[in-house]
């Protein structure tokens, strides 16, 4: 009986092992072989013509001494990431707070603010690189009419980041949409409690709204700084780096050294740096988030 069992369970974890077959030979091939292979190349000289050559570390010691380049599109892709994360966390939860009220017409208004999520993202660039444009553009036209001198916005090295970062806001409608099922979440009889001991708005905002909801906020930071880092079609098509390097981010200096300038040994060893200062930045994240989550 036990041997029946046995073979019952091989052949079954045998047929999931088979059907999850495909899934497991693309992740081999297509993540883990090319990740691999990067950290290989990243201690090379390689130019992708002739074979990779075995240079040891002088790659991160270029890159950590020599290499002021790297730092500032390091800089450049932090800045942006912290600045568009936080700025989306914060106004996606304040258009959940007005979307999850029930309104006559707030499905419509859901859908609206949902909708430039699924539209292509290069006819979109295009569409902000017009409204930033500094004399025709929409954005100064409107601060004209209330006696505001716009600025140059991706024409500057001061306003190019903001400039990013105000367009990202552009896709905030997918982290509506998770803050809108958090507060769905809330159970209603909190409030009601909460009125009954005589605490206005302001008071349940802060004391039951939020604390209820920061896993959801902690999700949206998480996943919205992974993103953010990854930030390269904005510069390569907007800003092609400009001006003066302002917003040339870390995927767009990897990029261009792999391709352009063809030192793939290199950049790999910059995309393996990116990837050690992000995973401890992650893992802080969580070790804080313990502290002040309460699932």
């Amino acid at each position: 009986m036990r041997k029946r069992r046995s073979r019952y369970f091989r052949r079954k974890t045998l047929i999931g092992y088979l059907f999850a077959a495909p899934w497991l030979v693309g992740l081999s091939v297509f993540v883990l072989g090319p990740i691999i292979a990067t950290l290989f190349l990243s201690f090379t000289n390689y130019n992708m013509i002739n074979a990779p050559r075995w240079i040891g570390l002088t790659n991160y010691r270029i890159l950590f001494t020599l290499d002021p380049g790297f730092w500032r599109a390091l800089g450049n892709t932090l800045y942006y990431m912290f600045g568009s994360v936080f700025l989306k966390v914060f106004i996606g939860l304040l258009f959940a707070l007005l979307l999850s009220t029930a309104l006559k017409g707030m499905r419509l208004f859901r859908t609206i603010y949902f909708l430039p999520v699924v539209l292509p993202s290069i006819p979109v660039m295009f569409l902000w690189m017009m409204m930033f444009n500094p004399r025709s553009g929409l954005i100064n036209q409107v601060l004209g009419f209330v006696g505001i001198r716009g600025p140059l916005w991706l024409n500057s090295p001061d306003w190019s980041k903001p400039a990013l970062i105000l367009m990202s806001l552009w896709g905030i409608g997918g982290i509506i949409v998770i803050f809108l099922a958090g507060l769905q979440d809330v159970p209603d009889y909190l409030y009601e409690a909460a009125k009954l001991d005589g605490a206005n708005r302001v008071a349940m905002f802060w004391r039951i709204t939020i604390p209820m909801i920061m896993p959801v906020i902690f999700f949206n930071v998480v996943t919205g700084l992974i993103a953010a880092s990854q930030v390269f079609a904005e510069s390569y098509i907007m800003t092609a780096g400009g001006p003066l390097e302002s917003t040339t981010f870390v995927n767009l200096k990897i990029y261009l050294l792999a391709f352009k300038d063809v030192r793939m040994g290199y950049a790999a060893a910059m995309s393996w740096v990116m990837f050690m200062i992000l995973v401890p930045m992650t893992i802080l994240l969580f070790k804080i988030a313990k502290r002040w989550l309460d699932y």
